[in-house]
Order: C-alpha cells, then sequence, then structure tokens
C-alpha cells in the first residue's frame, strides 16, 4: 500500500459516516446551531454545505466576490475557451472530489490526450515523446503514473464551487473579510467588512476555512493557544505561478503534437484547449518554488516575454501565432499570499485542534496538501467534529 492509499483509508476509517446516508439522515441535528465560516474556498463550501444539510444555520463570510478560493477558471478568451490558473486536475482516487462531482452532475473529460506526441527538452533540444518518457522526465515535480489516472471538469473546474454557492445561496456574504474573532464560552462574534462599515455577527461555532497567510492578520480575542499561535505565525506556503498564452490557431497539431510537454524551470506545459472546440489555441506553463518566485520579480509584459523565449524552444512558432498573455501569482493574490502549504507532523496535528469554539479546515489541514481533495476532507471533518459537540 502507497502513502496515498493508506492516508485515504486512514481517513475513510476514522470519517467514514461522513460518506454514508446514515450521516445526512440518521444524524440531523435535534439542536440545530448557528455556524460561522470564514472562507468560500472548497473547505468552506463543502462544510456549509453539509452542515445546512443537517439542519444548522450557517454563514459563510467571503472576502472575494466570488467563491473556490484557490480554484479558478479563467474565462477571457474568444469563443468560449477557458483555463485553469488554479486547481487543474483530479486525481482518480480523490473519491471526495469525485463524490461532490457526481453529486452536482458535473461531466468529467481527460486532462491528458491520448493522441500525437508530448515535447519535453533533452539536452537543451525539444524532443517528441510518447506518455511513458513525458511521464519519467515529469517526475521532477510530479509522479502521473497513467493518462486515465487524470481528469477536469468539462466546462471548466469552477463550476463546481459554483454549485456549491448555488446551493447555499443568501448563506454566503461576499465581499465581506473578516477583521476580528471573539469568543466566550457561550458563543463567538466575527467582526467583518461589508459595504465599508462593520459589523458583528454571533454564532456558536466558527470553522477557520482560510489559509493561515490570512487568519494571521485576523485579530483573535481572546489569543488562541501558544502552539497554535505559532503554527499560524510561522506557516509557509509555497510559490506557484502560472502563465497563460493565447494564439491564432493551434499550430502545435500540425507538427503532430499534442501541446502538451515539460520545458525549463521544471515548468510543466499545458494545453487547456484540449477537449475544448474552437480555432483558437491556449498554451500555459505551471511554474513551482523558486522558478515561480523569479517568475514574480518581473514585470507583467516581461512574464509574458520570458515564457515566449522559454516555449520557443519546444514550440518555435509560438512567437508568429502569439495573440496576449496573462500571468497567475498565487503569492502575489491578496487573500491568499501562497499557492499550498506542507506541514510538518506535529504542525498538522496542532492545525486540526479545535480552540474552544473555533474550528480549523482547509488544504493545509488535510493529508492531501494542495488538492482539491484536501480541502473535501478537512471540511468533512470539521463538520463531523461540530456533529460530534453537538449531540
Amino acid at each position: 500500500m502507497n502513502r496515498r492509499d493508506f492516508l485515504r483509508d486512514s481517513f475513510l476509517s476514522a470519517a467514514g459516516l461522513i460518506l454514508s446516508s446514515r450521516f445526512s439522515l440518521a444524524q440531523v441535528s435535534t439542536k440545530p446551531k448557528k455556524i460561522l465560516i470564514i472562507g468560500a474556498g472548497l473547505s468552506g463550501l463543502v462544510a456549509a454545505y453539509e452542515l445546512n444539510k443537517l439542519g444548522h444555520d450557517v454563514t459563510i463570510f467571503e472576502a472575494q466576490s466570488r467563491v473556490g478560493g484557490r480554484v479558478l477558471t479563467v474565462r477571457d478568451f474568444p469563443e468560449n475557451l477557458y483555463a485553469e490558473a488554479g486547481a487543474a486536475r483530479i486525481f482518480h482516487d480523490h473519491d471526495l472530489t469525485h463524490k461532490y462531482v457526481r453529486e452536482f452532475n458535473l461531466p468529467l473529460s481527460p486532462f491528458y490526450p491520448t493522441e500525437k506526441k508530448f515535447v519535453r527538452l533533452y539536452n537543451g533540444k525539444a524532443e517528441a515523446v510518447g506518455w511513458n518518457k513525458f511521464a519519467d522526465v515529469t517526475n521532477f515535480v510530479m509522479i502521473l503514473e497513467k493518462q486515465s489516472y487524470w481528469q477536469k471538469i468539462k466546462g471548466g473546474n469552477d463550476l463546481l464551487p459554483r454549485s456549491f454557492a448555488k446551493k447555499l445561496k443568501d448563506k454566503i456574504r461576499y465581499d465581506a473579510p473578516v477583521v476580528k474573532i471573539a469568543q466566550s464560552e457561550t458563543e463567538v462574534r466575527v467582526t467583518f467588512k461589508e459595504k465599508g462599515k462593520l459589523e458583528t455577527l454571533r454564532g456558536d461555532y466558527l470553522i477557520c476555512a482560510i489559509p493561515f497567510t490570512m487568519l494571521r492578520k485576523i485579530e483573535v480575542s481572546p489569543g488562541f493557544s501558544n502552539a497554535k499561535t505559532e503554527v499560524i505565525k510561522k506557516m509557509e506556503y509555497d510559490s506557484a505561478s502560472r502563465v497563460i498564452l493565447q494564439t491564432k490557431n493551434r499550430f502545435w497539431q500540425t507538427k503532430g503534437l499534442n501541446g502538451f510537454g515539460f520545458g525549463e524551470n521544471f515548468g510543466e506545459i499545458w494545453n487547456p484547449t484540449f477537449g475544448q472546440t474552437g480555432k483558437t489555441g491556449i498554451l500555459q506553463i505551471y511554474l513551482r518554488g523558486l522558478f515561480s518566485s523569479g517568475l514574480t520579480q518581473l514585470s507583467p509584459s516581461d512574464r509574458i516575454e520570458a515564457s515566449i523565449k522559454s516555449l520557443e524552444k519546444l514550440f518555435p512558432e509560438l512567437r508568429a501565432n502569439f495573440e496576449k498573455g496573462l500571468t497567475k501569482c498565487w503569492s502575489e493574490d491578496k487573500w491568499v499570499e501562497g499557492a499550498w502549504a506542507h506541514p510538518l507532523p506535529k504542525q498538522s496535528e496542532i492545525i486540526r485542534q479545535p480552540e474552544n469554539r473555533v474550528f480549523f479546515a482547509g488544504e493545509q489541514a488535510s493529508d492531501f496538501t494542495s488538492w482539491m481533495q484536501g480541502a473535501f476532507q478537512s471540511g468533512l471533518r470539521v463538520v463531523q467534529e461540530i456533529n460530534k459537540v453537538n449531540v
């Protein structure tokens, strides 16, 4: 059994009720509570969705005007084309992600093509290769295994958080950043900004479903435990960036290529138009760590130029076909300031511990950090914890 299977099976053993009909029916609360949730990313959304089904009164405070957090589909392209600036791939054994994809009847499509060749840099030169050689070189950043293991939501991954939002409707307060958390033995209070004014809402429990980069900017009274405060203060989030380049057409197809590759700076290269109809092309580069941080040191126009130069080594016709480009650097996003966290085991244990009436969700509070699966796992864990204390 590999680590992924172990973590999955361990979680399902501990939280099996979450995935059973008994959880949804037999455990409906006879004592409905007011649950406040900070953050409308996937962890906050799934917690609100399931708690609402259990009969609780939920309110989500979202600092932005959209849901989804680090699930961000860019639709600023002709012919209704789109590309993922955030969470892009769904692994075949991410059962919780698949559960909600099915629940909302969202169609899936393959992430990687089975036709034409992939391209990689080999000894400084472009080389057209099959899946096995392509997957081998991507092992530097990602173990891919089989092509069929990876899927995406047809129409864009943001359809998943938007499906939750449609169910929750007016339970989400948009453009409402939280500035203070206060709690007593009997209640928790959240102070937030809305339409330029400070407001306070009371509840029985609170779920923090935001990155710790944001949580450490919120006033907490009384303060959390020393151990929790230290982790919140020092938790590091990795840098990750996407550079998305629109082209006049999908010129790579005439060269027998499918638009996917592995290039300089350990950059994954994707063709978001795979599976989408139209003539316009889109190529994107996915950079991590120091290579992503280096990109952020450049101006927006220089980022595009550097990316074109890099991709020209694999796709010489790119510059002649280039139309426009955009970038998304998650360390620059003021509501995240990073892509994901990888806590140490002791930190992970501390992160998940409730603080009186405050509970913690988010990918950093899961066994699947950096994945949508982790957001779902943490959100459902918190639902179970609150349901237990509410018996």
